[in-house]
């Protein structure tokens, strides 16, 4: 049997209106801002260093809404890395999203296209875990955009301005006191949580280890993205090999 479509009522459901499921979702999150809202005042504080600008760090803070490819991208753009190898990197890490648009779509299929846009513009990695639960929880909820709306609002918005707070914060740091060792202290907290088989934690020490000789070595920064292409094939081939048992 089929599971139900979170997308259509059953006929017990409900239809919440107004904020009920906007304030739920909102609600859902608040114990992973504790781990969120530190990796974004670092992340504020590594874009002061660099030498980004305070509206070069709001504008980012709301443009590019994916704290993984923020670090990634605030660490090339110090390194001097190509505009190129900049975007094909975080278009590679951001292509989660994609897969992620398409468990989405019984959801928002009935929504117009104006929702589904800022729907898409919103969500994090956490709110979208948060609403599947939801939607695998509570089929006959009625009304999960909203729900996916303020569990995206309530991770996006402490994440945008924590990243302004940790920015202008590190005006009373140091200049002497390094604050790169962060960058990967960042991301192996990102990572942590993720390596739950084989095939991830042999695709992130993959990348590791081809990090470690090909960022060196490579000219334009080009080792990062060799890192993450060499991670990705052998997560895809152990994948392949696993489903074909």
């Amino acid at each position: 049997m089929p599971p139900p479509d979170p997308s259509v009522p059953s006929p017990a459901g409900r239809r919440r209106g107004g904020w009920t499921e906007p304030l739920r979702g909102a609600r859902a999150v608040l114990p992973i801002l504790v781990g969120v809202i530190p990796f974004a005042l670092v992340l504020g504080f590594i874009m002061r260093q660099t030498g980004r600008t305070s509206a070069e760090s709001g504008f980012f803070s709301f443009s590019l809404i994916a704290g993984t490819a923020q670090v990634a991208t605030v660490h090339l753009f110090a390194a001097g890395a190509p505009l190129l190898v900049i975007v094909a990197t975080t278009v590679m890490i951001n292509m989660r999203y994609a897969l992620y648009s398409l468990s989405l779509v019984p959801i928002l299929q009935r929504e117009p296209w104006w929702r589904r846009l800022f729907c898409a513009y919103i969500i994090s990695d956490q709110s979208y875990a948060f609403t599947m639960a939801e939607a695998e929880r509570n089929p006959d909820n009625g009304d999960m955009t909203g729900f996916l709306v303020g569990a995206s609002l309530g991770v996006f918005l402490p994440w945008a301005a924590a990243v302004l707070v940790g920015y202008h914060a590190g005006a009373i740091i140091p200049p002497s006191l390094p604050l790169d060792f962060t960058i990967p202290l960042v991301f192996t907290a990102l990572l942590a949580p993720q390596l739950k088989d084989r095939g991830r934690i042999a695709s992130a020490l993959t990348a590791a280890a081809a990090a470690v000789i090909l960022v060196p070595t490579m000219p334009l920064q080009l080792g990062f993205l060799a890192a993450l292409l060499a991670g990705v094939v052998v997560g895809v081939l152990l994948d392949g090999k696993r489903e074909g048992a």
